[in-house]
């Protein structure tokens, strides 16, 4: 049970537990989620639509778990009069609630301050009382998960993120493709303007390619220092080097300026796609890189297949 002050509900006509004293949703701070175990650790879901669906399928959930033991559609949070409300929407896996499965999952259970959703490999915790708490938690996913310089994916949360993505792509036969991106000439804007505009350089090229990858589960990494890796899930190969060339044009039309210098320079891509080109990060990672090198080889600004 969820404590003694815990009772049972109706709420639009669905079964649900409430603590005996309920918070007005429209008078709450900020709802959301954020996954305190799992593959996704550390991801934080700001509750703004009334409704949403959880699982792991990017193209099909709204809230993204990146667990392979959690259903494409796994659970529905949705708001009542009363609050959030979750339940299941016909997942052949268990949902519980505070370590207690969830006996009617298709019933509609009223979400408290505090309470965990466990499914499969991961354990959510809602909330929506504490404003400061909210912003910790936010600012913590973007410590964790976000590279200081461009605001683009980490290393490591990017890399997560595309096995998470070419395994669902592979499930759905879906295309998926890869960009791999390179400034030219970075060393000639350090030589004659110094390295804080050649930084500078390679933080807005992050932004200007992040973007591009604010949509459409589309995702972005800076690969090494002057390096990028993005994946853009749904995407053949036609359509990719469309965003490549949309990429290349930004960089090449861009005036970078800083403290009233200003220096120019240009992006060199390669593209790379599933399943024709690979069919594991890896190998799409080294084909994206090969067609990298023949935009670099054929003198840069260039983009490659």
């Amino acid at each position: 049970m969820r404590g003694p002050d815990a009772k049972m509900g109706f709420y639009g006509g669905c079964v649900g537990m409430h603590a005996q004293t309920q918070n007005d949703v429209g008078g709450a701070n900020r709802p959301h989620f954020v996954v305190l175990r799992g593959p996704g650790l550390g991801d934080f879901f700001e509750l703004t639509d009334d409704e949403l669906i959880v699982g792991s399928d990017p193209f099909r959930a709204d809230i993204v778990v990146r667990d392979v033991e959690v259903e494409p559609r796994h659970a529905e949070v949705y708001r009542q009069p009363g609050g959030y409300v979750v339940r299941g929407v016909g997942a052949g896996k268990d949902i519980a609630l505070n370590g207690e499965v969830m006996e009617e999952p298709g019933s509609g259970y009223l979400l408290s301050d505090g309470d965990r959703i466990h499914m499969g490999d991961s354990v959510l915790e809602f909330s929506h009382q504490d404003e400061i708490k909210a912003s910790f938690y936010e600012q913590l996913h973007h410590l964790v998960n976000r590279d200081h310089l461009t605001g683009l994916f980490s290393k490591d949360r990017f890399d997560r993120e595309f096995e998470h993505r070419l395994e669902v792509t592979a499930d759905a036969g879906r295309p998926l493709s890869v960009l791999m991106a390179d400034i030219d000439s970075l060393k000639k804007i350090n030589d004659a303007h110094g390295h804080l505009l050649g930084e500078f350089v390679v933080g807005e090229i992050g932004r200007l390619i992040g973007a591009r990858h604010e949509e459409e589960g589309r995702s972005a990494t800076r690969f090494g220092g002057d390096e990028y890796q993005t994946i853009l899930p749904d995407l053949p190969k036609e359509e990719a080097l469309g965003v490549a060339e949309e990429i290349r044009h930004s960089v090449e039309g861009h005036a970078f300026e800083r403290e009233g210098t200003t220096a120019r320079t240009t992006i060199s891509i390669g593209v790379a796609s599933y399943p024709e080109d690979g069919t594991t990060r890896q190998e799409l990672t080294h084909a994206a890189d090969a067609a990298l090198y023949r935009s670099k080889s054929a003198g840069g600004n260039t983009v490659s297949i």
